[in-house]
């Protein structure tokens, strides 16, 4: 081959190929690039068994959060319950109280005098007067509520005299004792 005359169009590729070593067209060299060793660990699945103890922790936190909220919503609906079957037995007491005729239960025997059942929205309320002694009634009140799987009951017992005087016609509790919880 030829020189190529200096200052030339030739001249200035052929010395652009000598710049990066590709003299020869026909026989272009191939560019190689020095290969770097690294080393690495073996950890292959380290980030996917990180990620899944993650999860399992994330899940049991979750757990116990969902568990802890329904045991609280489950001892606030039980507290609930509790004042409604207590209300509900104290108001039937006084109830059965202020409806029992004094006149009636002067003259009937020791024993059961009456008992009455009914039933106010969700809950069942019973209610019994027992004659207990030829001028003392107790009165005994139940309140019962079911709700899903739990069940709330109160018992409320009042203590009344039948007066002596035929011309009053209504039960007076006991003073100081008339009413009672019953368990």
């Amino acid at each position: 081959g030829q020189i190529p005359a200096p200052g030339t169009v030739a001249r200035t590729f052929c010395a652009t190929r000598c710049r990066f070593g590709n003299r020869d067209r026909r026989h272009p060299q191939q560019m190689t690039i020095p290969t770097i060793a690294t080393e690495r660990p073996s950890r292959r699945g380290f980030a996917l068994v990180v990620v899944l103890l993650m999860m399992m922790l994330g899940g049991a936190l979750m757990f116990g959060a969902m568990s802890g909220s329904l045991s609280e919503t489950e001892a606030a609906t039980v507290g609930t319950m509790q004042r409604q079957v207590l209300v509900g037995a104290e108001s039937e007491a006084w109830n059965a109280l202020a409806s029992a005729d004094a006149a009636t239960l002067r003259h009937l025997p020791l024993g059961l005098a009456g008992a009455v059942s009914r039933v106010d929205g969700n809950m069942l309320l019973n209610a019994t007067v027992e004659k207990v002694d030829t001028s003392i009634v107790w009165i005994v009140a139940t309140a019962t509520i079911h709700g899903g799987n739990l069940v709330a009951r109160h018992r409320i017992g009042i203590t009344a005299l039948i007066p002596r005087d035929t011309a009053d016609l209504s039960l007076h509790p006991v003073p100081e004792r008339a009413w009672v919880e019953l368990f």
